[in-house]
Formats: C-alpha cells, structure tokens, sequence
C-alpha cells in the first residue's frame, strides 16, 4: 500500500498508518517498530515521526506486527543506552563536548549533534534534541536528552527541584578523611577561564553541595589513591572537581585542578548512575554506564583494596 501524507497533516506516522490500514494504534505501532514502513523510500521504525505533507509512504501488508529487537542507536564516542519516544539517555565517551562551544571545527562535532546525526539514519525523525544537564569533555558517561519540549520541562523541573540521583566514580589522589560525608561550599567562577573556586564569603557564588563515600584505597607506587562515589546534590559546573580539590584529594587526570597525571591523561571520573522519573510516565527510570576500558585499567594498575 502506498499513500502520500495529506497536505497540512501534522499526524504522526502511527496515526496515518492506522487510519490507512484500518488497524488498531498498537497494530499500527508495531507494524512500524517491525520495519513494515517506509517513508520516502527509507524504512522509518520511529512510530511517533510527524512525516512532512506531500512525503510518499509505503506499508507493507505482508510484514509481521510483532515488533522485532531495537537496534541499538551508536556513533563516534557515544552509546544509547536507553531511548523512548520522550528521552533519551546516552553513554559518552571522554573527549567530546555534550553541546556547541562556539568554535566551528566539523572534526570536534559536539554530542547532541552526533546523536541528532545517528537517529536521522536510523530512520528516526529529525526533531531538536533538550540536553537537560551535562558533564565535562573529559569525563566520561551519562547524559540524558528529552525528545520534546514537553518533556524537557518536566525533567528540567525535576533537576531544578534536586529529585534526580546522579551518581559519579572518581579515582583521587590521597585517602579522604572522613571515608564518607557531605561536602558544602559556595563557588565562584572566573568569568574569562572559568574555573571555579570555593570561596569563603556567604554573599559570593552558588551554594555546591555533594555526598562522597569511599570505595577502595591504595598505597601503591603512585602513592595513595582512592575509588570515591559521589552522589551530586547540585550540579555546579566543575563541582566535583573544584570540591574534592579544595578538600586536598584532586581527581587524577585533573591537571587544571592539580590532580597528577602519570597514572592517566584525562580526568579520572565517570557518570555511572542516573535515577530520575519518567516525564510522560512517572515511573522510577534507573540508567547505569559500564566503566570505559582506560578507567577499568586504571583501576586493575592501582590495585585497589
């Protein structure tokens, strides 16, 4: 069956389906995620795509409607780790930049156009991505996106209330003492570097304030080290590494913070573990991220106890 989208028709793909091929939504949606559609030519599994009017749209009547397997959504530096027609949560490699810096370098692509990128040629359609927090350029793990508007409201409220758990790995140099406790500061940050600092004055920067508990410790050649788990109350820019400096255990890696550097050549840290509610379904969503291969090795050379 071929048919063209309906001049001014802002229906999406599931909508259009179901009213040509007289079935149910659920039918309609797994005929999709099946690979039964193709939109202009290319097979469309995006069941929640607003095709443009005028676009030719071919069903196939003989596909089976039970949906099959998702491919997963990677690329240059990145994994989806979870997507859904609100969101979507995306693994990152260190080294690439979660959104525009300003400077125009096709080889420095930032992440939200990397995965803007990949779901276009998985058939996905080509809506703006909500980048609704971020992490450094060397720091490595989740990051999580809304797919409208709608939903990036609802989970930029939920960051802007402080619900969401964001838990981080990070490898320091020395032993923190207590091994746990709640850290809380005020930063400033220089506006031309902008590098933060703690700063003393009440009536000076932003109030930062995160949990730490120690993992594991080491004594070894590198001198002493340890695995912390932090879990981010706010969400400064540079928080963590800006505080576990300032508290005397730098992150290694971290030269621009005063973390040695033999042990590893990026900052030792890891976005792990995302816990937040669904902004369309208000279920408990939990996401983790495996440790990236330098960060496993770093911690097989420090044998940690």
């Amino acid at each position: 069956m071929k048919q063209r989208v309906p001049e001014s028709s802002s229906a999406t793909l599931t909508a259009l389906v179901r009213g040509w091929a007289g079935l149910s939504n659920r039918k309609a949606r797994e005929l999709i995620e099946a690979g039964g559609v193709r939109v202009g030519g290319k097979a469309c599994t995006d069941p929640v795509r607003r095709p443009r009017p005028g676009t030719l749209v071919e069903i196939d009547d003989e596909a089976p409607t039970s949906p099959r397997r998702r491919r997963a959504i990677t690329g240059p530096g990145f994994r989806v780790v979870h997507q859904d027609r609100s969101l979507l949560v995306v693994d990152k490699d260190p080294g690439v930049v979660v959104v525009p810096t300003g400077k125009d370098d096709p080889d420095d692509l930032p992440l939200v156009a990397r995965v803007a990128a990949a779901l276009e040629l998985a058939g996905h359609r080509g809506d703006p991505l909500w980048v609704i927090h971020r992490i450094d350029r060397a720091t490595s793990g989740l990051v999580l996106m809304a797919r409208n508007e709608k939903a990036a409201e609802s989970l930029r409220s939920q960051f802007h209330r402080r619900e969401p758990r964001r838990e981080y790995l990070a490898w320091v140099a020395g032993h923190p003492d207590p091994p746990f406790a709640r850290l809380v500061s005020r930063l400033v940050e220089d506006p031309h570097t902008h590098r933060v600092e703690v700063t003393t004055s009440p009536n000076e920067g932003r109030e930062a304030v995160m949990d730490y508990a120690v993992q594991a410790i080491s004594d070894g050649s590198d001198g002493p080290v340890a695995r912390v788990l932090v879990h981010l109350v706010t969400g400064r820019r540079n928080q963590i590494r800006a505080l576990l400096a300032h508290f005397g255990w730098p992150l290694l890696g971290d030269g621009w913070y005063g973390g040695p550097k033999q042990a590893i050549t990026r900052t030792a840290l890891h976005a792990w573990r995302l816990e937040f509610a669904h902004p369309e379904k208000g279920e408990k969503m939990l996401v983790t991220a495996p440790l990236p291969d330098d960060l496993a090795r770093l911690g097989r050379r420090l044998r940690l106890r």
